[in-house]
């Protein structure tokens, strides 16, 4: 074996050679296929007509040991070289996985595809595109079509290849799982084997390329070693973000958890039903409400019938939705009696449903439970909350009427407080200040369990100060519950702006729920309340901070999720503020305007926040304008209430980046609704140039 030189320092090492920079090599090329083929040189076109230099570097390969023949060099490099390929694939897999889902939810394709083929077809059809095989491929087709070309390869070829090659292991890797040790790893390798030279035959042909045979050795070589990896890979890969979405809250895809958990395969009922249901979340280990319809809370880790009966909701609901359709229209058409009854009938064949698929999948895997299967009987069960499910239907109802028709059920049968109260802390403490400290002493524990990080509200003392504050504005709203405690709050105060066309601002600094009080009638109460403080202020927009996913680290969103609810459920709750959710500015350029909470009583700065507006004269900010120095005097006169802005850094990094925009000739700034704005601000944020 002839040693080469490592520019770095001086000899390489036989493990430098023939393992670290190969998988280093894997690295480089991912690195360069998924950001510098892409935004790398976009962003170097536009720098080199404007500094005539580069702004992103190009990732170059490391030295490798040369070797000659089949010698253990080269099955280590072979060897390395999978393995790291196996790792760029799933992630790959995992990413488009994650992309694909969230477009289907944003677009709400399965709805859409119901619409046209029918819930059964439109089911079967979201399965395969949402489910981790689909993803896996896709994700593994999307790399070889970005990745740079070798002698001979064309990028259509490599997608076309890549296809080829993971439809194969998707296809029969997991036949192969149940096989012994030796048997099981051979089987990968000949399968990765087989599956890497369809694949190099398909895309040298697509390319026009004659495959030689030296070529088509190596290449099978490297897919029998990155095969032997990739189920081990996609499994570690699948339990890791099972145990982070966990943690944050979020919960994982049915067909996920049904393998994390150990449910594939072992009842066809609920195999049946985890397929229809694709689309689903399964939150375990926790109480949490359903505000979509997009996930399922289990108590502990649940079981195979839990399951069963909570995933047959989710589908009768679906496929049964013309019908509770036809209860919408006859509500809406003032026959709510009629309406009632309908919808009654329609639950009460929802429950039962869901209990005769309980009580099957628990026959299918030997559970002995008993299950109510009758359906004259299931509407005089008793829910867990000691309330007949005829009961539960009826206050259901209320939420249905209170929609138009549009939310049907929470599948949510906690005893969730109701609010009942308003109490303004500044109006009480103006008559009697000891009752206004007494109501805060209840007020402020439960505004910290709603906002683990410390950093986000300042002392109890200081609240109170501003509360008795004759000048000020500064409120806090207490929601007093039918439990008689405080279950929520909002906390604001009017903000004089003098801009040119926005003279003054409600600033709702914390708007919030106790996790015990979280269900929709509370959400829409309390966002009804804030709104119409906010409208008798006079003032012309209400603007509010919001934890933006696109700023945060995973360990912030793990913290955000300990107060009862994941950044992604809270950001959904925010775009439907006021019925018609809140709008965020950009500049001409997609970048959203820059925003950052100062430090307050001696806390950290708050970084991941972004600023979100609303009219409060009925009219829909969407697509209008804003002036960049009205947005800036916003920001000022909002942070001058506990800063100096003339000196606080956080104020002076924002105000650069404004100042920076009117300098170069922007004046304006453009709303856009929060809701629409997801994926864009993430992908931006990710992949920032500035």
């Amino acid at each position: 074996m002839a040693k080469t030189e490592s520019a770095e320092s001086g000899k390489q090492s036989w493990v430098e050679g023939n393992v670290i920079n190969p998988l280093a090599n894997t690295a480089a090329d991912a690195y360069n296929a998924l950001f510098y083929n892409t935004i790398g040189k976009a962003a170097n076109t536009a720098s080199q007509a404007i500094a005539d230099q580069d702004l992103i570097g190009r990732a170059e390969h490391k030295k490798v040991a040369e070797t000659e023949g089949l010698s253990k060099e080269t099955v280590m490099q072979v060897a390395a070289t999978g393995v790291g390929m196996a790792l760029v694939y799933v992630a790959a897999g995992k990413s488009v996985g994650g992309m694909i889902r969230l477009g289907e939810r944003a677009l709400a394709g399965e709805s859409k595809l119901a619409s046209v083929m029918g819930a059964e077809k439109a089911a079967a059809v979201t399965k395969t595109l949402v489910g981790d095989k689909a993803s896996q491929i896709l994700g593994a087709s999307a790399y070889d079509g970005l990745r740079d070309l070798n002698k001979g390869e064309s990028h259509l070829g490599n997608m076309a290849g890549s296809l080829v090659a993971f439809g194969m292991y998707e296809k029969f890797n997991p036949k192969l799982a149940a096989l012994s040790v030796g048997s099981k790893i051979g089987g990968y390798a000949l399968l990765g084997s087989t599956g890497a030279g369809a694949a190099k035959l398909v895309a040298d042909g697509i390319s026009g390329h004659a495959t030689t045979g030296s070529e088509l050795a190596m290449t099978m070589a490297a897919g029998g070693a990155m095969n032997m990896a990739l189920p081990g890979m996609q499994k570690l890969s699948s339990m890791g973000l099972g145990h982070i979405n966990d943690k944050m809250g979020r919960g994982n895809p049915v067909l996920r958890d049904m393998q994390l958990n150990g449910l594939s395969g072992k009842s066809e009922t609920l195999d049946e039903l985890a397929g229809r249901v694709a689309t689903l979340r399964v939150k375990t280990g926790q109480d949490s409400t359903n505000l979509q319809g997009k996930a399922v809370s289990l108590e502990g880790r649940g079981n195979a019938p839990d399951r069963a009966h909570e995933f047959a909701h989710e589908w009768f609901l679906k496929s049964h939705k013309a019908e509770f359709e036809g209860a919408a229209k006859l509500l809406r058409s003032g026959d709510e009696v009629k309406a009632f009854q309908e919808y009654l009938q329609l639950r009460r064949a929802g429950e039962n449903f869901a209990h005769k698929a309980e009580a099957k999948v628990a026959a299918e895997v030997g559970d002995t439970r008993s299950v109510e299967v009758n359906l004259e009987k299931v509407g005089q069960l008793k829910t867990p909350q000691g309330i007949t499910y005829d009961e539960q239907f009826r206050r259901e109802f209320e939420k249905f009427k209170a929609t138009d028709g549009r939310v049907v059920s929470e599948i949510d049968f906690r005893d969730v407080p109701t609010i009942v109260g308003v109490e303004s802390m500044r109006e009480i403490g103006a008559d009697n200040p000891k009752a206004m400290k007494a109501v805060m002493s209840e007020y402020y524990p439960k505004l910290k369990q709603a906002f683990p990080d410390k950093s986000e509200y300042e002392k109890r003392s200081t609240y109170i100060e501003y509360l008795l504050d004759k000048d000020g504005t500064w409120d806090a709203v207490a929601l007093r519950g039918s439990n008689g405690q405080v279950i929520g709050g909002i906390q604001s105060q009017v903000i004089p702006v003098g801009g040119r066309e926005i003279k003054s601002a409600v600033w709702g600094e914390h708007i919030w729920l106790s996790p015990d009080a979280r269900s929709f009638p509370n959400f829409r109460g309390l966002m009804s309340v804030a709104a119409d403080r906010f409208r008798a202020t006079g003032s012309q927009v209400a603007f509010m901070e919001f934890n933006d996913r696109a700023k945060m680290s995973l360990q912030e969103m793990i913290v955000d999720a300990k107060g009862g609810l994941p950044t992604e459920a809270r950001e959904i709750i925010w775009g439907r503020f006021a019925n018609k959710g809140l709008n965020i500015l950009h500049f001409n350029d997609g970048k959203v305007a820059p925003y950052a909470q100062p430090a307050m009583d001696g806390q950290e700065a708050v970084n991941y926040l972004t600023l979100a507006l609303i009219s409060l004269d009925g009219k829909n900010l969407s697509g209008s304008k804003m002036p960049i120095q009205d947005y800036m005097k916003l920001l000022h006169n909002a942070h001058a209430t506990i800063v100096d802005p003339a000196t606080d850094p956080t104020v002076q990094a924002y105000t650069k980046v404004l100042q920076g925009r009117m300098a170069k000739g922007e004046e304006t700034m453009t709303f856009a609704k929060l809701a629409d704005t997801t994926v864009g601000r993430i992908v931006s944020r990710h992949f920032d140039l500035d």
